[in-house]
C-alpha cells in the first residue's frame, strides 16, 4: 500500500466541522458563476473548501445543487448533481447505470457503497426501495459533512455512514452485502488513478476482500472514467471475477463494470428481462431496460 497521507485512517469529526466553518466565511462572499454544459446554468458558489483529500466546492442553481471535486490543475469534475424537491432523481449518468445491479441481483436486503460524494445513489434507495438496508463508506469526514449539510444524506434508518478508508472497512467487517457499489474518487495523486481511484482499491487483493463481503451470487457495480489504463482495470476485474458486463455510457465515454460471483453467465436476453421487471418494481424515472441494451459485446 503507498505510503501516503490519503490512505491513513480517517482524522476526528472535528476536522470536517472546522474546514466546513471555514469554508463558508469565504463562500458567502463568492461571486456567482457559469458552468460549461449544454443549459449554461448559472450556479451560486455555496461551499469552497479543502479537506485533507481533495478541494470540494458546492454550488446552486435554483434547485439543483452539485458537488465538485477540484483537482490541482484547476479541472472541476462534477461528482453529484441532486435536485433538492426530488433527490431520488438520478441527475449523473452513471449513478443510473450503477443500478443495473438489479438486473444480476433483483432483491437485495442490504448493499454497500464505497464512496459518498453528495449521495444521490443513498437517495435513490430510501425512495425506489425502501427495505434495502444501505452501509456507506467514506474516507473524508468532510464529504460526510458536506452531505449532511447541503443534500441531506445522513445515517439513520436504514442508513449507516462509515468514515473510514473502503480497504480497511472490508476488512475488517463481518458484514456480508448483497451488492456493493465502488464509487470511491480523491484527488489524482501519486497514490491514485489519473481519475483519483486509489491503487490500492484496483488491485486483486482487494477484489478478494470484495468477494469475501458478498452473499452467494452477490455483484460489485463499478463506476469506471476513462482513461489510459481502463481496460487494464476492466481485464484486472474479469481475472478476479467468474462473470463480468461492461456497460457503455451513453453521453460519456466511461463505463459502469458489474461483477458477479454466480456460477453461470447471465445472457443479453436475460439481462434485458431482469432490467424490465426492475423497471416495473422500482418506477424509477429512467429505463433500466434501455441501458440494458449498453452491453459492450
Amino acid at each position: 500500500m503507498p505510503s501516503i497521507r490519503m490512505f491513513r485512517r480517517v482524522p476526528p469529526w472535528t476536522l470536517a466541522a472546522s474546514a466546513l466553518v471555514a469554508a463558508l466565511v469565504l463562500a458567502r462572499t463568492a461571486p456567482p458563476r457559469l458552468v460549461q454544459g449544454a443549459a449554461q446554468l448559472r450556479e451560486d458558489l455555496e461551499l469552497d473548501v479543502k479537506s485533507e483529500y481533495s478541494r470540494i466546492k458546492v454550488t446552486r442553481a435554483n434547485n439543483t445543487r452539485t458537488l465538485w471535486f477540484v483537482r490541482d490543475s484547476g479541472e472541476e469534475v462534477i461528482e453529484s448533481r441532486v435536485d433538492l424537491q426530488r433527490p431520488d432523481d438520478l441527475l449523473v449518468e452513471y449513478t443510473r447505470f450503477m443500478f443495473m445491479s438489479y438486473a444480476f441481483r433483483p432483491n437485495p436486503q442490504k448493499v454497500l457503497i464505497v464512496g459518498l460524494g453528495g449521495g444521490s445513489m443513498v437517495h435513490f434507495l430510501q425512495r425506489r426501495d425502501p427495505g434495502v438496508k444501505v452501509d456507506v463508506v467514506e474516507i473524508d469526514p468532510v464529504v460526510v459533512s458536506i452531505a449532511d449539510r447541503y443534500f441531506g444524506v445522513r445515517s439513520g434508518g436504514n442508513v449507516k455512514i462509515h468514515v473510514a478508508d473502503g480497504f480497511e472497512h472490508l476488512n475488517t467487517t463481518e458484514e456480508k452485502y448483497d451488492v456493493i457499489y465502488m464509487d470511491a474518487f480523491l484527488r489524482p495523486s501519486g497514490g491514485t488513478d489519473k481519475t483519483g481511484v486509489p491503487l490500492h482499491l484496483k488491485t486483486l487483493a482487494f477484489y478478494d476482500q470484495l468477494k469475501k463481503r458478498l452473499n452467494p451470487d452477490g455483484a460489485v457495480l463499478f463506476n469506471l472514467n476513462p482513461h489510459p489504463g481502463d481496460q487494464n482495470d476492466i481485464r484486472t476485474i474479469r481475472e478476479a471475477f467468474p462473470n463480468v458486463y461492461v456497460f457503455r455510457l451513453r453521453n460519456y465515454s466511461g463505463y459502469v463494470v458489474a461483477a458477479s460471483t454466480a456460477a453461470e453467465r447471465m445472457t443479453a436476453t436475460a439481462i434485458a428481462a431482469e432490467a424490465a421487471e426492475a423497471d416495473a418494481r422500482l418506477k424509477a424515472p429512467f429505463s433500466l431496460r434501455a441501458m440494458a441494451g449498453r452491453l459492450a459485446r
